[in-house]
C-alpha cells in the first residue's frame, strides 16, 4: 500500500509521540487545536479565509467601526446586545432577542466567531455568547486593531456586505448567571469569592452623585478593579492574571461571582476567570440591583 508524503509524515509524527507528547500542528492540513478565548493577530491572519469564521467589532458606537476595520469584519453595537429593565442597566436580553441578533450577524452553528473593540464591549459580548453556549468558539482578538495594524494587517473604511443570515442553535447556560438571591445565600460560603470590578470610591461608597454618596459594596466582597487586569490595552498574560486573581482570593476550585455597577466592568472579570479557567458567575444586576433592595445589606465607609 502507497502513502501520501502527508500521510507518512503523520505516522511518523504519532512514532514520535509515543516517546515525547507534542502539540498538534496544522501541517499537511491536519487540524489545529481550539485556540482558546483569545486569539492572536499571527492566528487570525493564517484563518482570515476560514469558512464560518465570523469577526464581530463590537463598541459602543459606529464610528470607529465606520473609519476603519478589519476586512469583513460585522460591526455590532453594545446597545444591540444588552437592555435595559426598569431601573436595571446593561442587561441581557430575552434570548429570542440575542438568538436573532447573531443569526443576522452570520453567527451560525459551526465556525469561530472572533471579537475586536473596546474591552468592556467585547468583554460583554464575550460572555453573552457564552451565556447562550457558545463560549468554547468564541475568542477575543489579543490587543484588538492596534495589533493588528502593528503587525501589517490591513484595514478597511469601506463597508461590509450584509452576511447572510445563519441558522444558529443557541443553549442557554444559566449557571454562569448569579441573581440577587444567589449572592446573598452565598456571599458567606468560603468556596465562593466575590469579586468587585470598581474603583476604590466606588467600593467605599464615597462618589457622590448629585450630593449623595452612592451605595458601597457587597459585604464580604473583595476589590479587583478591572483596569488591573490590563497592560496598554490589552489583557495581561496568564500568569500576571493568576498573580491578580489570587492575591484576591481566587482559586482554581473556589466559584467567582464578579459584579460592579450595571454589570459592564465585571465582565472583564469574567473573562480574565474564563481565560484561566475558574469557576464563575456574572452578577448582571450587580450594585444597580443590590442597592435597589431595601432588604440587602450594603457595606462601605460612613
Amino acid at each position: 500500500m502507497r502513502f501520501s508524503p502527508c500521510r507518512l509524515a503523520l505516522l511518523a509524527a504519532l512514532s514520535a509521540a509515543v516517546a515525547t507528547p507534542a502539540p498538534a500542528q496544522d501541517s499537511c492540513g491536519e487540524r489545529e487545536p481550539p485556540p482558546g478565548p483569545l486569539v492572536s493577530v499571527d492566528w487570525l491572519k493564517r484563518h482570515h479565509a476560514d469558512r464560518g469564521l465570523v469577526i464581530l467589532n463590537a463598541e459602543r458606537a459606529r464610528a470607529a467601526f465606520d473609519s476603519a476595520h478589519i476586512p469583513g469584519a460585522r460591526f455590532v453595537a453594545t446597545s444591540q446586545f444588552t437592555t435595559r429593565k426598569g431601573d436595571l442597566l446593561t442587561e441581557l436580553p430575552p434570548v429570542a432577542a440575542l438568538d436573532s441578533l447573531f443569526e443576522s450577524l452570520g453567527v451560525g452553528d459551526t465556525g469561530r466567531v472572533v471579537i475586536y473593540g473596546e474591552t468592556l464591549p467585547t468583554t460583554r459580548l464575550y460572555f453573552t455568547l457564552d451565556y447562550l453556549g457558545l463560549g468554547e468558539r468564541v475568542s477575543l482578538l489579543h490587543g484588538g486593531l492596534e495589533s493588528w495594524r502593528r503587525a501589517g494587517g490591513v484595514t478597511t473604511a469601506d463597508a461590509t456586505p450584509a452576511p447572510a443570515r445563519a441558522s444558529l442553535t443557541v443553549r442557554p447556560r444559566p449557571e454562569l448567571l448569579a441573581d440577587a438571591a444567589y449572592v446573598d445565600a452565598h456571599r458567606s460560603d468560603p468556596g465562593v469569592l466575590l469579586l468587585d470590578a470598581r474603583n476604590q470610591e466606588e467600593f467605599d461608597g464615597t462618589v457622590q452623585e448629585d450630593g449623595v454618596a452612592r451605595a458601597g459594596h457587597i459585604p464580604g466582597a473583595v476589590r479587583l478593579d478591572w483596569t488591573e487586569l490590563m497592560s496598554e490595552g490589552r489583557f495581561r498574560d496568564k500568569g500576571d492574571l493568576r498573580q491578580l486573581l489570587a492575591a484576591a482570593g481566587a482559586a482554581p476550585a473556589r466559584e467567582i461571582v464578579a459584579y460592579c455597577r450595571v454589570g459592564s466592568r465585571a465582565s472583564a472579570l469574567y473573562f480574565a476567570a474564563r481565560l484561566l479557567g475558574y469557576p464563575v458567575r456574572l452578577y448582571d444586576g450587580s450594585m444597580n440591583d443590590w442597592a435597589s433592595r431595601a432588604e440587602l445589606p450594603v457595606a462601605g465607609k460612613p
